[in-house]
């Protein structure tokens, strides 16, 4: 813990972290802290995992840009604030000058990013954290399993709700001591795009890995057995999709992944491409590309296994533009056996490239494939003059 009054730290060397808007999953909030880059609590696994990633990996996953402490405290108002103090970083230009940092500016337009700026999270007197304004409203009427349309993602605002009430807790009966934490700083995926449309992919047949406990492994083995990742290696996590008519997402988390049989996951994969208007069959070749350039690279790589990793499937919601990008997440439980690995790891036969992984991607290929080829013959020509 470290003492400091009312959010006192100087401009100099701490950073204002904001939420990370375009979160659609996983169990740990995310915050923007560049323009270019966010920041997520370090696990040593995964820390260890991007610092010795094998080059062949790195233009298929985020670029990791060091280490940071990032402290919570509350000014006098209830003002909820998470500012970071740099430790390390490495190769990122995102961080000149603090006046950049604060921003948190991206493509997008800058009527929709002055409404996102304005999100905050405020104590009450009781104790209970919410958000300051009603721009909230969307996660606090939030359902799990639903699909909703909403101009602000409301899974990453619950996630940094829970967060700033979880660290309030520690907080309590000293108000002069801030909490800190570890996080690590990695390139912001989405940052490229004007309105990224996102689709976050559980991979792989096996989540648990090799050191959960009993009951974890348990309940792991459970929600693949029971969802499409036990028929096609791959579950859907969470998904936004921009709606050209009226500005805003569709959402969808991954309690609705989890109960999606092998027809819904293949029609939500159509509604990803799905903007309201007409669907952006233009993006899909460059995608299947680029997923198979990914298996390609899986294949060579023998002993590694990316348990509970999820694959991040990005594409543009502007008319005008056909960028994609793919990258792979989550490797707070990807194992990499070497002849020094001890017997667990042996026992449990890493051995060659990942096939539960392999045979996720080859699924979602082919549904992808498929997709291509019957939407085509349904779907009129994308005039990108409308």
């Amino acid at each position: 813990m470290v003492l400091m009054n009312d959010c006192e730290c100087s401009q100099q060397s701490y950073i204002q972290l904001s939420p990370y808007f375009h979160q659609v999953g996983g169990h740990s909030s995310m915050f923007q802290y560049g323009k270019d880059t966010v920041c997520k609590v370090l696990e040593s696994s995964e820390l260890e995992f991007y610092e010795s990633m094998p080059d062949s990996l790195k233009k298929f996953t985020p670029e990791f840009r060091g280490i940071v402490t990032v402290q919570y405290c509350e000014d006098e108002l209830g003002f909820i604030k998470l500012v970071a103090q740099p430790e390390t970083t490495c190769n990122d230009d995102d961080h000149s000058s603090n006046e950049d940092e604060m921003k948190i500016t991206t493509d997008q337009e800058s009527t929709d990013h002055n409404s996102k700026k304005s999100v905050q999270l405020r104590c009450s007197e009781d104790g209970r954290v919410d958000y300051s304004n009603n721009l909230g409203t969307d996660a606090v009427n939030y359902e799990q399993g639903k699909i909703i349309m909403s101009k602000i993602n409301p899974w990453g605002l619950q996630l940094c709700k829970k967060q700033a009430e979880k660290l309030h807790r520690q907080l309590l009966g000293d108000e002069n001591v801030t909490i800190s934490q570890k996080y690590i700083l990695l390139e912001n995926v989405t940052a490229q795009f004007r309105y990224p449309c996102i689709l976050d992919l559980k991979m792989g047949r096996r989540q648990h890995a090799d050191i959960d406990s009993d009951k974890k492994r348990q309940s792991k083995i459970q929600k693949c057995e029971s969802s499409t990742s036990s028929t096609l290696g791959v579950r859907l996590c969470g998904m936004q999709v921009y709606q050209v008519d009226s500005g805003r997402y569709i959402f969808t988390d991954k309690y609705r992944g989890r109960i999606l049989t092998i027809d819904g996951f293949r029609s939500t994969l159509v509604e990803f491409f799905n903007n309201g208007r007409i669907k952006r069959l233009d993006v899909l070749p460059a995608i299947i590309e680029r997923l198979e350039s990914l298996y390609e690279t899986i294949n060579f790589l023998s002993t590694y296994r990316f348990y509970s990793g999820s694959l991040l499937i990005v594409y543009d919601g502007l008319l005008q533009s056909n960028l994609i990008d793919i990258r792979m997440i989550d490797f707070a439980h990807s194992v990499h056996a070497t002849p020094a690995t001890d017997e667990i790891s042996a026992a449990n036969n890493h051995v060659g490239p990942d096939r539960g992984y392999l045979f996720g991607l080859e699924r979602l290929i082919d549904v992808f494939k498929e997709i291509l080829n019957e939407e085509k013959k349904s779907t009129p020509t994308l005039n990108l003059d409308n």
